[in-house]
């Protein structure tokens, strides 16, 4: 895929996504209680964080800023997948319901087009929230709020590929909805924990089977401390999920078409 293709559908991505935001201001009230009750919810987790350090000032190290920058990427990270990409959480249900055939009739990607086609309105707020805290988690300068976004777009897009593996299971297994959403629940759940409190098998399946690892631990660092090696490691977790989400989708979806085919002859 050539640069100026990867661009266009970036460009349609951002107009897709502009288009429901405009559609869903309409209702302005309703609007206004998604964005801002999902900014009051992660305040008062936060909040009791904040309540926890102040009796235990460190966990193995970890402090109560490096919640806070854990908390600001994590929401960040989140907030970009739902809110450009929400559609991608919903895969399993898609597929089961055969409603993949509408997207089947576009000649755009159908990944790319099933990802974008839905917004999650409350996640405004989660961005807004992560952004915030990151702004008062600490020393910031120009640095840092350039490779807080790079990271934070770039953990966006594991975190993406982790819900396309796991809701184009579905493809090979039949329904897998409840499961993906219970892994995709852990995986939120490992990052918004102080990440020291893991250690042993807690540890190994973080770096493999919910690479919390990966959206977390490693990127807080690497805010906090840049490595160019840690970065490229980033980096290349992202290439090679992104390789691996792409070949299961790809592969199911011949299936799925397959049985469509046999579902019209029928």
């Amino acid at each position: 895929m050539s640069l100026s293709t990867v661009a266009k559908y970036i460009s349609l991505t951002w107009e897709m996504t502009k288009s429901s935001i405009l559609s869903a201001m309409e209702y302005r009230v309703s609007f206004l209680v998604q964005v801002f009750g999902m900014l009051v919810n992660d305040i008062a987790l936060v909040a009791i964080w904040l309540i926890f350090f102040q009796k235990f000032p460190s966990i193995n190290g970890w402090q109560f800023q490096d919640t806070a920058m854990l908390f600001a990427l994590t929401t960040v990270n989140f907030a970009i997948v739902m809110i450009f990409a929400r559609g991608a959480f919903e895969f399993s249900k898609t597929i089961a319901r055969g409603e993949l055939d509408y997207y089947l009739s576009f000649p755009k990607n159908v990944l790319w087009h099933a990802s974008v086609s839905k917004t999650d309105i409350s996640a405004i707020g989660d961005l807004l929230f992560g952004l915030i805290i990151f702004f008062f988690s600490g020393d910031i300068s120009l640095e840092k709020i350039g490779l807080f976004a790079v990271i934070g777009v770039l953990t966006a897009l594991i975190f993406l590929n982790f819900i396309i593996i796991t809701q184009s299971i579905t493809f090979y297994v039949g329904n897998f909805e409840e499961a993906a959403e219970q892994m995709f629940h852990a995986l939120l759940g490992f990052t918004l924990y102080p990440q020291t409190a893991f250690y042993g098998a807690l540890k190994i399946i973080m770096l493999t089977i919910i690479p919390a690892f990966f959206i977390a631990t490693l990127p807080v660092q690497l805010i906090q401390k840049f490595n160019l090696e840690f970065f490229l490691i980033l980096l290349g977790f992202w290439i090679l999920t992104t390789i691996i989400a792409t070949i299961i989708f790809r592969r199911g979806l011949r299936r799925y078409e397959s049985g469509n085919l046999i579902n019209v002859k029928m």
